[in-house]
């Protein structure tokens, strides 16, 4: 049978009513995020195992609808068809087989996607063992840790379009839909954009289409607010996935989204790509993407959440994939990777957020820096705050300038000290300042900064409350002015201090 006319079909249903249906089904029986993970015992679906079965199989042995679902679309087990049919009834088994849902073995039925809660959604997406098929090449990521972190660090203001770049199964599409008066779902993939469709439908996401295509050519006379990209970035030798290789040299398809994506956005329209580039020995990775951004008229921030050594890059993404490989296999593919990375000179793989703001007519900044070690998410205030900062710094470069400002300190703003008992009582040991939200940045204070911290209350120029301190201090002006106005803009950038109208 010709492959294109069997898969016309999937992720569709024939009566366009079932998607309703469905949507009430899994509603009415509790599959959803909480219930679902109040019912398992577990604090995060995509962290199930295998191994975790006998565990979830006692939770899961009433036989009602909800465990039957469970076991089918999480566990990934068979269940029986006769169950089956009377748990998601007046629906039938033999409409969701047709629409590529599950697949009968006997009597019994099994599932031929995921079909996942999350954030008051249900997306269906590939299960992992169809990398072990012929169907690999077009496989389907469903929902890991890199959605949950972009989703997390998504601008979340009201836009009027917004694309989602290489979207898979759509999710980055449909939590974005709610702030967007239209939203573009594009992917080259077309079993990505039966699966995306076929989520639209079951959420109910009507501000969405869902096209196929390479990169911005499905979108090229568009315009955008927001443009989110979680693309094919890993940096390999390979064109095996469709989801995961680029068919780039090293990190092409991430630089090529940068240079691309200016002239497809509105003045001040962000682009957020989470993504991996290359680090080569004895180059500062700061600087070499810091000339991806020339000319293009936009301000960005690259925030690098890790860097791993090609080893150790290399090992974990062929693990991800090579599910049952051989240890002989494992090792001929290693070799692959690593030959490859010594011939283009790669030392290591960072990791982390390029966001971009279209802002022409100006001098654009760039940033670049390490994300702070906690998150408390979402996170997406904390970006634009970042981007709304890095302007105000542009504006007082000068010391007498950034001295004549006034600041607020953060309402976010935390101070913790540390104690140890003594012969006096207790012993001041540490002291430290904090984010209470979004990036929580922590460093190191004293009492100093902490006062000069709480006396910035926007009522008085920076100049004259650092006088006190410096009068303290029994200092140089001259000497310590300098060295002040550099903590002060690192605390800027940080968010602990805010330009008065921020605040």
């Amino acid at each position: 049978m010709n492959h294109s006319a069997s898969t016309s079909r999937l992720f569709d249903f024939q009566d366009q009513a079932d998607f309703r249906h469905l949507r009430d089904l899994l509603t009415r029986t509790g599959y959803m995020d909480s219930s679902v993970l109040d019912t398992i015992g577990i604090n995060d679906l995509q962290a199930i195992k295998g191994n975790d079965h006998p565990l979830l199989l006692e939770r899961t042995s009433t036989g009602s609808p909800l465990h039957i679902l469970i076991r089918l679309f999480l566990m990934e087990m068979p269940v029986e068809r006769s169950l089956l049919e009377k748990a998601i009834k007046p629906m039938t088994v033999t409409s969701w087989e047709q629409a590529g849902l599950v697949h009968y073995r006997a009597n019994e039925v099994v599932a031929a996607v995921k079909l996942l809660p999350f954030q008051n959604l249900i997306v269906a997406f590939d299960l992992s063992s169809i990398m072990q098929t012929p169907l690999r090449e077009n496989y389907v990521m469903g929902i890991g840790s890199s959605t949950i972190t972009l989703s997390n660090l998504t601008i979340r203001r009201q836009s009027r379009r917004t694309l989602d770049l290489g979207a898979g199964c759509g999710v980055h599409a449909f939590l974005a839909a709610p702030h967007s008066d239209h939203t573009v779902a594009v992917d080259i993939n077309p079993r990505a954009v039966q699966l995306a469709q076929f989520n639209a439908k079951l959420n109910a996401v009507s501000n969405i289409e869902c096209l196929q295509g390479s990169f911005f050519e499905p979108v090229t006379d568009q315009k955008f607010d927001l443009v989110i990209s979680n693309p094919p970035f890993v940096i390999s030798p390979e064109t095996r996935f469709i989801y995961r290789d680029g068919g780039m040299e090293a990190d092409s398809v991430t630089r090529k989204i940068v240079q691309d994506v200016p002239r497809f956005l509105h003045e001040g329209g962000f682009c957020q790509i989470l993504c991996n580039w290359v680090e080569t020995s004895g180059k500062d990775w700061q600087k070499r993407l810091e000339n991806w951004f020339e000319g293009t008229g936009c301000d960005a921030w690259v925030m690098r959440s890790e860097s791993l050594t090609a080893a150790t890059y290399a090992s974990t993404w062929i693990k991800h994939t090579e599910l049952f490989d051989q240890e002989t296999q494992f090792a001929e593919r290693f070799r692959k990777w690593m030959a490859y990375y010594e011939k283009l000179g790669i030392e290591s793989i960072g990791a982390g957020l390029i966001t971009m703001r279209k802002s022409e007519g100006k001098a654009n900044w760039f940033r670049a820096d390490e994300s702070p070690e906690k998150l408390i998410s979402p996170c997406w205030e904390s970006i634009a705050l970042g981007f709304e900062l890095w302007d105000f710094l542009q504006t007082v470069r000068n010391d007498n300038d950034l001295l004549n400002s006034r600041l607020h300190y953060s309402p976010d703003i935390r101070l913790e000290q540390h104690f140890k008992p003594g012969e006096q009582g207790w012993k001041a040991t540490a002291s430290f300042i904090s984010l209470s939200k979004g990036f929580v940045y922590k460093g190191n204070s004293d009492p100093l900064i902490a006062n000069l911290l709480i006396k910035c209350d926007g009522q008085k120029p920076v100049k004259d409350l650092i006088s006190d301190m410096i009068a303290s201090l029994e200092a140089d002006p001259e000497q310590i002015t300098p060295t002040l106005c550099q903590l002060i803009r690192k605390l800027i950038e940080q968010g602990f201090l805010l330009p008065s109208r921020q605040a």
